[in-house]
């Protein structure tokens, strides 16, 4: 490697402290001026010249001073014309093809042979795939070189304010044969971690089209962003998405690091309940979602200056947020929360170690070196099962909530809402097994005296007993005990025929005369008694249930005529349409 490279940049670090969502190449470190590679190549620079001028396609007649071309620390490569003058010396006898290698983020970099006033090889984020000199997402230069010493001439373009900032001037050279080995190293770690997140987001998504569950499309558009991010970061976004859009893709990042942003915090808003258990926490999330989208407008203006700073900042207070309400969460004893604060947690450290690697404070080695992208995998796959876990939870309290709805608090027995669904879908069971539905309503004689005599404590614990009775007779699978309103109860009998539902009813009647429970207001008895009305029949086309409770109803009011504590059937003789005796 030769040439000079920067410290950490101001737009270097948006890709620094983005890293806490993902993963960064690391940058070339810096080496001495000359270093022989294996098998051939072995490069160094005689001088550079540097001219601010844009528009000048001609080296400067004098060489540039060191100090006007090292960046100072904290600055980037200063923008203009830089020509490089290289030597390659080829150790072997032969002719050899080597890759001269220079900044990842060079907008624009023209290989020159000696005396050609045309570049041999072209590469830089500015051209289309298409026109560099090989179809590859970074800039590579390819030279067929001699044996002995090989001089070349190199322009480096670095714009005003661009998207990518140029950090380095120095240029590495490696044989293509050792190049296309590594490569194939790291295309398969990439393909490891697409495969992880390809197989996350669909079958998240798969989740979300099954099971309609808001938090699941939440979840995949915050793993879809961090896909996309390291789609960008990796090369493959231009590879395979938009090969001619080399602008675009070198700007894309910008956009998909704010909705990373924007969705990580809606996802953890919702998936942590934050507006109802920490307002104050989910207010700051939602403030940083809005500083991430000020940023898309500058992205859209083209004054990525402006946005680097802001934007790695945002990322480094979510990932901070993201602690501090896993943290929260948990302390308050949300299930979900200790899912949460391991996932971030893995992010963190696993950005930490990275970081540490980047400014030499750890050995570079493939896990310190990929540290932050492994631990955004970890996140996405602990986060998948943290989202399952809420939602298996979520649907438990839904369902117990459901069943509350469909129960009566006070005897414990079905209540109206069960009891219409449950009368419904018994008439048409019935109608398609060609059977009988038989209904008994109940009502106790006299329950308002007995209220007004004893008080409505007393006449709650009466229904309470009155209920355990009706369970009683409701010993086959399908026969069901519901509360109408006020004393008034309704069993519902499948399959039962007219004597039958007669016989369940007397037994009824008698078991509760035998529980002589005292009713001092009674005119019937000294004792609590009920009145039932039975009717049975078998669905017709286009006759509802309603006919049939009709019937049921109008018998009760038959055995109050007749004086109560009894039973009465209505056999629906033809009086009722469409319902036949059983």
């Amino acid at each position: 490697m030769s040439g000079v490279k920067t410290p950490v940049v101001p737009g270097r670090l948006l890709v620094l402290f983005a890293s806490v969502l993902f993963w960064l190449t690391p940058s070339p470190s810096d080496g001495p001026t000359e270093r022989r590679f294996e098998d051939s190549c072995h490069l160094r620079v005689l001088e550079v010249r540097y001219s601010s001028d844009p528009a000048l396609t001609a080296p400067p007649a004098q060489p540039t001073p060191a100090r006007l071309f090292r960046a100072p620390p904290s600055e980037r490569v200063a923008p203009g014309n830089y020509w490089l003058t290289l030597v390659v010396h080829n150790w072997e006898t032969r002719d050899r093809t080597c890759l001269l290698i220079p900044d990842r983020y060079a907008a624009l970099v023209e290989l020159f042979k000696p005396g050609e006033g045309e570049p041999a090889a072209r590469s830089g984020w500015q051209l289309p795939l298409r026109d560099r000199a090989m179809e590859y997402p970074h800039p590579l230069l390819p030279a067929v070189v001699a044996p002995g010493d090989n001089y070349f001439r190199l322009r480096l373009w670095v714009p005003e304010d661009a998207p990518l900032v140029t950090e380095s001037l120095g240029i590495t050279a490696m044989p293509l044969e050792r190049w296309a080995r590594d490569q194939t190293r790291v295309d398969h770690a990439q393909g490891v971690y697409g495969g992880i997140m390809l197989a996350v987001v669909l079958y998240n998504l798969f989740l979300f089209f099954s099971l309609r569950e808001k938090l699941y499309i939440l979840y995949v558009a915050y793993a879809t962003s961090f896909g996309l991010i390291w789609l960008v970061l990796s090369g493959f976004a231009l590879v395979f998405l938009w090969p001619d859009w080399p602008r675009w893709d070198a700007q894309a990042h910008y956009v998909f690091v704010a909705l990373a942003i924007v969705f990580g915090n809606t996802f953890t808003r919702a998936f942590l309940n934050l507006a109802s258990a920490t307002p104050r926490l989910a207010r700051l999330l939602q403030l940083v979602s809005y500083g991430a989208i000020l940023t898309l407008v500058g992205v859209a203006f083209h004054r990525f200056s402006l946005i680097q700073i802001p934007l790695a900042l945002l990322a480094l207070i979510t990932c901070t947020l993201y602690l501090a309400v896993g943290a929260t969460r948990w302390w308050q004893k949300s299930p979900e929360a200790p899912y949460f604060l391991a996932a971030t947690g893995l992010v963190a450290v696993g950005t930490l170690v990275y970081i540490a690697t980047f400014l030499q404070l750890l050995p570079e080695t493939p896990v310190t070196r990929h540290a932050a992208q492994l631990g955004s995998a970890a996140e996405m796959v602990l986060l998948a099962f943290a989202l399952g876990h809420k939602i298996r939870h979520l649907r438990f309290e839904k369902a117990e909530a459901e069943a509350r709805s469909l129960t009566d608090p006070l005897t414990g027995l079905a209540n109206r809402r069960a009891l219409d669904q449950l009368l419904d879908q018994e008439w048409r069971r019935a109608y398609r097994q060609k059977s009988s539905l038989a209904l008994i309503v109940v009502d106790v004689d006299f329950f308002k005296a007995y209220n007004d005599a004893r008080g409505h404590q007393e006449g709650d614990q009466l229904l309470k007993l009155l209920a355990e009775e009706l369970n009683k007779v409701c010993r086959r699978p399908g026969d069901v005990a519901s509360r109408y309103g006020g004393e008034e109860f309704v069993l519902v009998l499948p399959g039962v025929n007219l004597h039958q539902a007669r016989d369940m009813a007397e037994k009824l009647r008698s078991a509760v005369e035998a529980c002589c429970w005292p009713h001092p207001a009674s005119p019937v008895s000294p004792y609590v008694t009920v009145s039932c009305g039975v009717a049975v029949g078998k669905p017709v086309e286009g006759v509802p249930v309603t006919s049939l409770f009709a019937e049921a109803d109008e018998a009760l009011y038959r055995a109050k005529q007749n004086g109560r504590n009894q039973v009465h059937l209505r056999s629906a003789s033809g009086q009722w349409t469409g319902i036949r005796p059983a």
